[in-house]
């Protein structure tokens, strides 16, 4: 049902780098990159994920109450992502865990505040 996401962010080439590091982790690859956009995905078939340094000119602020998802195989690759991403610079916004419903998930946010998780949910078929 979604096709992309989207984030904006303040510094494109910084931001870049961290998500090259992030994604990479779960296969993700540059698909799609301008100078104010890159997007990211790890098949065809599957939803991307992108940034962009917003269209309106104003600064790239955070979404109270929003946040990104990204499901991985195993409760090792959470551990993976989240590590990957406390490495390149996001904070902690909940270590790598089982939390209602039997996931698995670690939150983080990006340098620029932007809420994201990576999460193992077993009884996902799409993995």
């Amino acid at each position: 049902m979604i096709g992309y996401t989207m984030l904006g962010v303040k510094d494109i080439k910084k931001s870049a780098t961290f998500y090259d590091q992030v994604l990479g982790t779960m296969g993700a690859t540059r698909k799609m990159e301008y100078e104010k956009f890159i997007l990211w995905n790890d098949g065809n078939d599957k939803p991307s994920f992108s940034i962009c340094i917003p269209y309106d000119e104003n600064p790239a602020t955070i979404g109270n109450g929003s946040m990104i998802a990204f499901p991985v195989a195993n409760p090792e690759e959470v551990h993976k992502v989240y590590d990957c991403a406390i490495k390149n610079g996001a904070t902690c916004e909940g270590k790598p865990g089982v939390r209602d419903g039997g996931y698995f998930i670690g939150y983080f946010r990006d340098p620029d505040g932007n809420k994201l998780a990576a999460y193992f949910y077993e009884f996902d078929e799409h993995l």
